[in-house]
């Protein structure tokens, strides 16, 4: 039997002091990761409570994503040139796994925020009434390229693009894409045109990259509808806002935002909720 001049504890004691279990540290000694201080003639393990310290490491190693076979050639070979080395880069793994983790927390927040947005209206159920409203703050949207037509080819082929850039860059924060419609044409009859998709984001300009181009959406009073159904029927909507502002002697801004508040995530299409508004002086 090995003897230690240090105080052991048995294999159960051990794993209930790490938060673990027997197995983990028997498969931990077959592979020679993790070794029992001592064993004795019948074959029971017995560990050093300093022991604790290398198990955890290992443990968060692990959790980090790190192949146990990885972990051992380290441990094999432990130096403490080895060990910062190891932990500077599995701490550039943990900002950047934080990072996804706020980025999830924000679209978390933004989808609950839409989902009792919609409760306000949930007795709409075509067009509601013209509402105004005041945007205390403004928002930062980042804009697809230009469209200015009414081609629903290239309208495709834009928003897959702009949906695209958003995805790779990270820059959806919960927002659903919408839309946006020039003014002057909807003041035509023209209800089919469409200048830009653009996605609301919670990043500062700073944050975004250089070439992403962006509109400022401008706090104020917005007049605004909320539309049930299908997103692209909004021909009576845009007529209510316009006519709205012409009633009341309100100059409407350049463009009319469409966005969802209830989309197919949340509802059938029966049931989705847009808000369409224009900025209104």
């Amino acid at each position: 039997m090995q003897k230690l001049d240090i105080p052991c504890i048995k294999t159960g004691e051990f794993a209930a002091l790490c938060g673990t279990n027997k197995r983990t540290l028997f498969h931990y000694d077959e592979i020679g990761l993790f070794s029992p201080a001592l064993t004795d003639e019948k074959g029971y393990r017995y560990y050093s409570e300093n022991q604790c310290d290398v198990f955890f490491t290992i443990t968060c190693l692990k959790e980090l994503g790190m192949p146990l076979k990885e972990i051992k050639a380290y441990i094999d070979h432990r130096c403490p040139g080895d060990l910062e080395g190891l932990l500077l880069l599995q701490r550039e793994k943990v900002e950047r796994e934080l990072e996804q983790l706020r980025r999830i927390r924000t679209v978390i927040e933004t989808k609950l925020s839409l989902v009792r947005q919609a409760r306000d209206f949930r007795d709409v159920t075509d067009l509601s009434p013209v509402l105004l409203e005041r945007q205390k703050e403004r928002e930062l949207l980042v804009l697809s390229s230009p469209l200015y037509t009414d081609d629903h080819d290239k309208i495709f082929s834009v928003l897959c693009s702009h949906i695209g850039l958003c995805s790779r860059e990270h820059i959806n924060s919960g927002h659903p894409y919408g839309a946006m419609l020039p003014v002057s044409s909807l003041e035509k009859g023209d209800y089919e045109t469409y200048a830009y998709f653009f996605t609301k984001t919670s990043f500062s300009v700073d944050g975004l990259p250089s070439d992403t181009q962006i509109h400022v959406k401008s706090a104020g009073t917005y007049a605004a509808v909320y539309l049930r159904g299908n997103y692209y029927r909004s021909e009576e909507a845009c007529q209510a806002l316009l006519s709205f502002a012409r009633e009341k002697g309100l100059t409407p801004g350049s463009f009319v935002y469409k966005e969802a508040v209830l989309d197919e995530l949340s509802a059938d299409e029966e049931d989705y909720l847009t808000r369409i508004s224009v900025l209104c002086r």
